[in-house]
């Protein structure tokens, strides 16, 4: 009886209890959560996005299956968990779910405290607890170290992508520059285009660039950054070219750019 009652409870338990060992991210966003805490075992695709420059953990894609993300694809793979950012159907967790796929939604966090939140749900899920805590450890130290050379007196600081936007509140890079101990010029809610005149006129003691340089603005021949006020207001400016790959997603590993500008400032 206690052999039958065991065999019952075995075939009852939900998969969710279970190591999900067939894993499929949607998007290069998604693909770093699960580059940087599943197994290789367990992941049974990445987006195609995975191994494209600004992605933080392209190395380790390399010789992992890549899908364009749309549902038959995914569902011909028989995940037991999905992952997604912004990839895929954006109703992605009713949709998977008619199929009884569980979708496990990461990334667009507007802090560090909640990123580091984002990051140990992902590595519960994905059964990898030590794993995400040794990251989240990690982030915690380098916060800390941050914060305590911080200058005392927060100089202005400017983040301008190759786009032409600037960061406000309410978006991570708000945070990034706060953590290096810089302030953010731009006090204005969540990303705006400015003029370049006002940037001209007054200009910050420091303009963190994203993404000068990539595919993201060689793409684009209209990019403000190819404008000629511009180019020669950052010729002439205090600047530190961030690491794309940093900033492409808001997640924990954001802290990148935050050193990087911490470092710009100190010299």
């Amino acid at each position: 009886m206690r052999l039958l009652l065991f065999a019952l409870a075995l075939l009852c338990a939900t998969p969710a209890a279970a190591q999900p060992m067939r894993v499929v991210s949607l998007d290069y966003c998604a693909d770093q959560f699960v580059l940087a805490l599943a197994d290789r075992s367990q992941i049974a695709a990445v987006s195609r996005g995975a191994a494209r420059d600004d992605s933080y953990f392209r190395d380790r894609a390399h010789g992992l299956r890549q899908t364009r993300g749309t549902l038959e694809e995914v569902l011909a793979l028989h995940p037991d968990l999905v992952v997604r950012s912004w990839g895929g159907p954006w109703d992605a967790e009713a949709v998977y779910g008619r199929f009884g796929v569980p979708v496990l939604q990461v990334g667009d966090t507007v802090t560090f405290a909640l990123a580091r939140a984002d990051l140990l749900d992902a590595a519960a899920r994905l059964d990898q607890r030590e794993r995400g805590e040794a990251i989240a450890r990690d982030l915690d130290a380098r916060l800390a170290r941050l914060h305590a050379n911080a200058p005392a007196d927060a100089p202005p600081v400017m983040y301008l992508s190759a786009g032409g936007a600037v960061a406000g509140r309410g978006v991570l890079m708000d945070e990034v520059i706060a953590a290096a101990g810089g302030r953010n010029v731009w006090t204005g809610q969540s990303w705006t285009v400015l003029p370049l005149e006002r940037m001209v006129e007054t200009p910050p003691v420091l303009i963190a660039t994203g993404f000068f340089g990539t595919a993201r603005e060689r793409m684009n021949a209209w990019s403000p950054s190819r404008h000629p006020v511009l180019q020669r207001a950052l010729a002439h400016a205090r600047r530190v070219d961030l690491p794309a790959a940093a900033i492409s997603c808001e997640a924990w590993y954001a802290v990148d750019a935050a050193e990087s500008i911490a470092a710009a400032l100190r010299t």
